[in-house]
């Protein structure tokens, strides 16, 4: 089975419409937690908190979505991701990321269903057209 793989933000053309004030709050976070320096829970709670004030913040949402994947929590992997392919769904990382936290959770059928829903609208997809036919042999 394939491991998962988290998307860096530079994979990601970010939507025009973020807060810079927002963002400098994640860059923030995620420089806590990529140090090991300081407390990652508190640097979590500030991802959280920029979702309080916007919950369609790509990437606050993004970094946790790639942290939850990180801890193995693919529950709240899911829920991230599959928010992010509502908000942009162009975006194939979201998808695939999306398709392997399911698989995580042994639920193949949901993984196969969200690959292909990408598939449709965008049948180029190399990294999700892998994956599906990875699970398909």
């Amino acid at each position: 089975m394939r491991m998962p793989r988290t998307a860096s933000v530079e994979e990601v053309v970010l939507a025009a419409t973020e807060n810079t004030e927002h963002d400098a709050k994640v860059d923030e976070a995620v420089a806590i937690i990529q140090s090991g320096e300081g407390a990652p829970m508190q640097a979590i709670g500030m991802l959280l908190e920029v979702l309080q004030e916007n919950p369609d913040h790509e990437k606050a949402l993004l970094w946790l979505g790639n942290f939850s994947m990180m801890s193995g929590q693919w529950e709240k992997a899911v829920d991230r991701f599959h928010h992010l392919t509502k908000i942009r769904p162009e975006v194939e990382v979201y998808w695939f990321n999306k398709s392997q936290s399911l698989l995580q959770m042994g639920d193949t059928t949901a993984a196969l269903t969200s690959a292909q829903e990408y598939l449709n609208t965008h049948p180029e997809a190399t990294r999700i057209n892998d994956l599906v036919a990875g699970l398909q042999n």
